[in-house]
C-alpha cells in the first residue's frame, strides 16, 4: 500500500478521518496501473459515485457501529473491495475497473436521462443494505446492456396493480431477485473460526494439540461455557499428561491431547444443513407472485455466492450440466405461474488471468452463457425460458448476455473515454477478447 493510502485508512480507523470515495479508491500516487486516462476517469468516479450515493452513505455503509442493532443485512464489508486495499495476489486493478463499472452505468444512465433512476438513486441512499445495494447495481447493469443493444429502458417501471418493478428493456419486463450465501452456513463458518483461534491461543506453547468435532453454533451464553471448559481440560491435559475430552451440549467431542500432533490430525465442524435449491425457488416463488400485475415478466436472480461459489456442489459442474439442473429445479414455477416468461440466473465472480474461454451452452430446455469481463471477472448467466416460447424477448435476453463483456467499453465512450478500459490501464493486463457479435 502506497504510505498516502496508509496515512488516510490509519486516520480513518482512527475515526479522524470519514472515508469517502476518494479513499476508497486510493492515492494516485499508488496507483500506477493507470495511465494518465485512467487517472482522469478515477477522479471523475469519485465526483459520479459521490454524487449518485450522497456524501454521506459510504460511511453507513463500511461502518461497523452503524449496522450494529440492524438486521444481519447490514454490510460493513464493502471497504475490502476497495481498490486501495487490494495489495495482494495484483487485485488492485480488477477492483478499480469493477467500481469503474458501477460508475460507468449510473453515469450513462444518469446522462441519458432514462426514466425511473431517480426513484432507484432514493432507495439506494435510504437503504443502506447489502441487498439493496446489490438490487441497485443489477438494476443499472441490466438497464446498461439493454441499452447498450440499442433497446429502450426504464428503471422502476409501472404494473397494472401493485407497486413498481425494476428494470424494462424493449418489451422485456425483469424483476430482479439477489440470491446471497445462506446466512447460517456463513455464521456457523464464522462461528467455527473463533473457536479455532480460541483453541490456537490454548495451544501457542506447542505441548498439547486438538483434535475432534467443532461444537454446533452456540449462542454467547454456551460459547463461553465452552470455551471455559477447553481452558480447564487444556490445563488438565499440561499437568497429567494424558488425553482430556471436551463435550458440547450436542455431545460433540473434542480431546486436547499432549505433545505434538501426528500427521492427519483434523478438527470437523458440525454438518449444517442447507437446502440452496429450496431457498432459491423459495425466493423465485415470490417474485413470480409479486409480478403478476406486470402481464408478462422475467425473473432475474442475481446470485452472490448462493449457487456458483464452492463449495456448493452445484459450482464444481459444467456449465451444461448447470443449465439442465437449473431447469428441472425451476420447471414447476414456470408451469404454475404461466405470466413468467422466463427465469433468468446470473453470478460474476474474480479469477486469475488469463480467463477461460467464452462458452455457450444451448440445451434442450435453456442456455448457458459464460463470458469474461474487463479485467479479472467471469460472469455465467443461465436462462431457463417458458416452455411455450416467447421467442424475440428469450433471443433479447441472450442478445445481452452475449456481449456483456463490450458493455463497459460501450459505456465509457458514451461517457467520453473513446479507447475504452484498455486505453486506461498501463501494462498488457488490459488484452482481452470482443465478441464477434458485438456491433456499438
Amino acid at each position: 500500500m502506497h504510505p498516502r493510502d496508509e496515512e488516510t485508512w490509519r486516520a480513518i480507523s482512527q475515526g479522524s478521518r470519514a472515508i469517502d470515495w476518494e479513499a476508497w479508491f486510493g492515492s494516485p500516487d499508488g496507483a500506477d496501473y493507470l495511465t494518465p486516462a485512467g487517472h482522469a476517469v478515477t477522479a471523475r468516479a469519485v465526483a459520479g459515485l459521490t454524487t449518485f450515493f450522497d456524501s454521506r452513505w459510504l460511511p453507513k455503509a463500511v461502518d461497523p457501529s452503524y449496522a450494529s442493532g440492524r438486521d444481519s443485512d447490514a454490510f460493513v464489508g464493502l471497504g475490502r473491495a476497495a481498490p486501495a486495499l487490494q495489495i495482494l495476489n495484483g487485485g488492485e486493478p480488477g477492483a478499480w475497473v469493477d467500481a469503474v463499472r458501477w460508475w460507468a452505468a449510473y453515469g450513462y444512465l444518469e446522462e441519458a436521462g432514462v426514466p425511473g433512476l431517480a426513484s432507484v438513486r432514493r432507495d439506494a441512499r435510504r437503504d443502506v443494505t447489502l441487498s439493496r445495494f446489490l438490487h441497485t447495481q443489477t438494476q443499472a447493469r441490466l438497464a446498461l446492456l439493454g441499452a447498450a443493444r440499442g433497446y429502450r429502458v426504464e428503471l422502476e417501471p409501472a404494473k397494472a396493480r401493485g407497486g413498481p418493478g425494476d428494470v424494462r428493456i424493449g418489451p422485456v419486463f425483469i424483476e430482479v431477485v439477489t440470491f446471497a450465501e445462506d446466512q447460517k452456513l456463513k455464521d456457523y463458518e464464522q462461528f467455527r473460526q473463533a473457536c479455532r483461534m480460541h483453541l490456537f491461543a490454548l495451544d501457542r506453547d506447542g505441548t498439547i494439540y486438538w483434535a475432534g468435532d467443532f461444537p454446533e453454533l452456540l449462542d454467547d451464553d454456551d460459547f463461553e461455557a465452552w470455551k471455559r471448559r477447553t481452558e480447564e481440560a487444556a490445563q488438565q491435559c499440561a499437568d497429567l499428561g494424558a488425553a482430556v475430552d471436551v463435550l458440547s451440549k450436542a455431545g460433540r467431542r473434542l480431546t486436547v491431547h499432549p505433545g505434538s500432533a501426528p500427521e492427519g490430525t483434523t478438527l470437523t465442524g458440525a454438518a449444517v444443513e442447507s437446502d440452496q435449491g429450496r431457498r432459491l425457488l423459495g425466493k423465485v416463488r415470490g417474485k413470480c407472485l409479486k409480478t403478476v400485475g406486470a402481464g408478462t415478466a422475467w425473473i432475474w436472480v442475481e446470485d452472490h455466492s448462493g449457487l456458483f461459489s464452492l463449495p456448493m456442489p452445484f459450482a464444481a459442474m459444467s456449465l451444461a450440466a448447470k443449465t439442465d439442473a437449473l431447469a428441472d429445479l425451476l420447471a414447476p414455477l414456470l408451469e404454475e405461474h404461466i405470466h413468467v416468461a422466463g427465469i433468468v440466473v446470473s453470478n460474476a465472480a474474480r479469477r486469475r488471468l488469463p480467463l477461460p474461454p467464452d462458452e455457450d451452452a444451448l440445451r434442450p430446455a435453456g442456455q448457458g452463457f459464460r463470458r469474461g469481463l474487463p479485467l479479472d471477472r467471469v460472469r455465467e448467466t443461465i436462462v431457463i425460458p417458458r416452455r411455450i416460447l416467447l421467442p424475440e424477448q428469450t433471443a433479447l435476453i441472450a442478445r445481452m448476455c452475449d456481449a456483456e463483456a463490450d458493455a463497459l467499453d460501450w459505456a465509457l465512450r458514451k461517457l467520453g473515454v473513446p479507447g475504452g478500459v484498455a486505453s486506461l490501464l498501463a501494462g498488457p493486463s488490459t488484452t482481452r477478447r470482443v465478441s464477434p457479435l458485438w456491433t456499438p
